[in-house]
């Protein structure tokens, strides 16, 4: 049985986390979405109406219209809470004005969600958007690619525009980030993904970022990134995201608080330095 205590989640006995030893707020986040806090999660009946930001900056997301609200499950990943996007009804969440968060300037993200579906190619978890589950205007999105078996970011403006971690399957729980420093409107940016998973063929790429972007402080959670049939069922669990790339060190610090708190330590290669122990201040 899965018990929420408030800073404390537990899964089972052998996976516990206590925020109060590290969280991301320690790094100065612009946006932090957790499905572990229920208190974060505002409901109209069974649909989820808002998911509230615990960086402090207030950048909440939302959704007004029911029929393309997400729904909250508590067990669903590993006997804890996610929020739920389905395919049928595109369900999203969204700000069109985030304090603190563009597209085209440095930033980091990191996730964890679980595809659901091996269908639908272009499954989006978050970016940044002009308006909700537009066409176009999305630079850049974390989401899977056309493949289905890769994992990365994506300037849905331009066609050839991404950078991406190979994967062995898009269906299993995971933790990806990305994150971009330096060039000038998102243009020669170098942008580092990452993607877990114990037996994929690849976890880390390095690339530059040979797109530029227009930038725009709306931001997506969910729901569709292009026409057709561009989203698909998908739990995700929580978000991450700081208005800087982050160093190495605190990019491995999120993805080792990440793996203990949702239990999936598994999923980290071998040597990171997490892969035992959860991060300390």
């Amino acid at each position: 049985m899965s018990i929420y205590v408030p800073g404390k989640v537990t899964l089972k006995k052998e996976f516990t986390w206590n925020e109060t030893v590290w969280n991301p707020s320690m790094l100065s986040t612009a946006l932090w979405l957790d499905a572990a806090d229920a208190s974060t999660v505002l409901f109209n009946g069974s649909n989820v109406s808002e998911w509230r930001d615990k960086s402090g900056l207030g950048n909440h997301v939302s959704n007004g219209t029911p029929a393309t609200q997400p729904t909250y499950l508590t067990t669903a990943f590993n006997g804890l809470p996610t929020v739920s996007f389905t395919a049928t009804g595109q369900e999203v969440l969204f700000n069109g004005a985030m304090t603190n968060l563009v597209s085209n300037q440095d930033y980091f993200i990191g996730a964890v969600f679980e595809f659901r579906q091996t269908a639908q190619g272009w499954d989006m978890i978050c970016g940044w958007r002009s308006q909700i589950n537009t066409i176009t205007g999305g630079t850049p999105i974390l989401q899977a690619m056309s493949t289905s078996q890769q994992i990365g970011v994506h300037n849905t403006d331009q066609a050839d525009a991404r950078i991406k971690v190979d994967v062995t399957t898009r269906l299993t729980k995971r933790i990806a980030t990305v994150g971009r420093t330096g060039g000038f409107n998102g243009l020669n940016g170098a942008v580092t993904v990452t993607a877990t998973d114990p037996s994929q063929p690849s976890y880390l790429t390095t690339n530059t970022q040979i797109w530029s972007s227009v930038p725009t402080n709306g931001f997506q959670i969910g729901g569709r990134q292009q026409g057709g049939t561009a989203f698909g069922d998908k739990y995700i669990s929580e978000i991450v995201c700081c208005s800087t790339n982050l160093l190495t060190a605190d990019r491995q610090k999120i993805e080792g608080y990440l793996a203990h708190k949702w239990g999936l330590t598994a999923n980290l290669p071998s040597d990171h330095p997490y892969k035992l122990v959860g991060p300390t201040p």
